[in-house]
């Protein structure tokens, strides 16, 4: 069962903690549970996973997920190589704090800021122990590419490995159905729209241009506009203008056509009016009542 989180409560940023060709002969690792995950293709050899009371053997070509805070032990026969990574999805500052366990490490408690999030715990998620990529030729290209970068200690390498390690979240997640929450596809409209608007100020921007940029029709735009920012995009970009408007009267010592031209406004005179109708004094007046009380 799933506690429902949310995407945007979880920045994904992956951080590579081990990752290499495991190489050993009938061997076996007690039971342990991970802070991180741990991802793995069998190579050579049969491998048996037992995760939460419940076996699994892995043949030559498959592969396997270990998520954060199972129980799980692994047994191998004859001469297994195991292409694997340990590695976190989500950033955590601690993160450099953070360890693959070893076996009997079982109870967790004292590290439970170091867990990662399990990814079955977020909506339409649910990646089982044992699974077939839908592309499993470009998984194992990418945890081959991800081990020879990781043997490198620069800044390019370290980008790299990560660059990988999200394209590796991204063909995990293909497997499950699209993860659509609708809190975080609000997040990032709204995020968006306001890096938009923010950029343009100085220009004159259209409802069809927002809409164009956000990829929506101009009448779903204006109905999600409203549900994200409560008012419409017109006074939403005003109110904007005017925030941004008394920010420079605040902090600058600007002409006010200056101010105007940046924030929008089609001269002096409109800012003027406009900013006297919504504060109840002229520009002018308000900056000489804000200079007054500071000093």
């Amino acid at each position: 069962m799933t506690t429902g989180k949310s995407w945007s409560d979880f920045p994904v940023l992956p951080y590579i903690r081990l990752c290499y060709r495991y190489r050993a002969a009938d061997f076996f690792q007690g039971e342990r549970r991970l802070l991180d995950y741990l991802i793995l293709f069998l190579e050579e050899g049969r491998y048996l996973l037992h995760v939460e009371g419940v076996e699994y053997e892995i043949l030559p070509g498959e592969f396997a997920l270990i998520q954060p805070g199972v129980l799980f032990s692994t047994r191998g026969f004859g001469e297994c190589v195991v292409p694997n990574a340990h590695l976190d999805f989500f950033y955590n500052s601690e993160r450099e704090r953070s360890f693959v366990t070893t076996p009997g490490q079982t109870n967790l408690d004292s590290y439970s800021h170091l867990l990662q999030p399990k990814l079955n715990d977020f909506p339409l998620v649910n990646l089982p122990v044992k699974f077939v990529p839908k592309q499993p030729g470009k998984l194992m290209d990418t945890m081959y590419r991800m081990i020879e970068v990781n043997t490198n200690n620069d800044i390019q390498s370290t980008l790299h490995v990560q660059k990988l390690a999200m394209e590796l979240l991204l063909l995990l997640l293909d497997n499950s159905e699209p993860s659509r929450s609708a809190d975080f596809e609000g997040q990032q409209f709204a995020a968006k729209m306001n890096a938009f608007l923010s950029f343009n100020l100085s220009s004159s921007i259209t409802v069809e241009m927002m809409a164009k940029h956000a990829g929506y029709s101009e009448s779903h735009f204006n109905a999600l506009f409203s549900t994200h920012f409560g008012s419409t995009p017109h006074q939403y970009l005003l109110d904007l203008r005017l925030q941004k408007a008394q920010e420079l009267l605040d902090t600058q010592e600007l002409k006010l056509d200056l101010i105007a031209e940046y924030c929008g406004f089609a001269n002096a005179s409109h800012f003027s009016k406009t900013f006297k109708k919504r504060t109840g004094m002229s520009p002018r007046f308000y900056q000489e009542t804000k200079h007054e009380g500071s000093s």
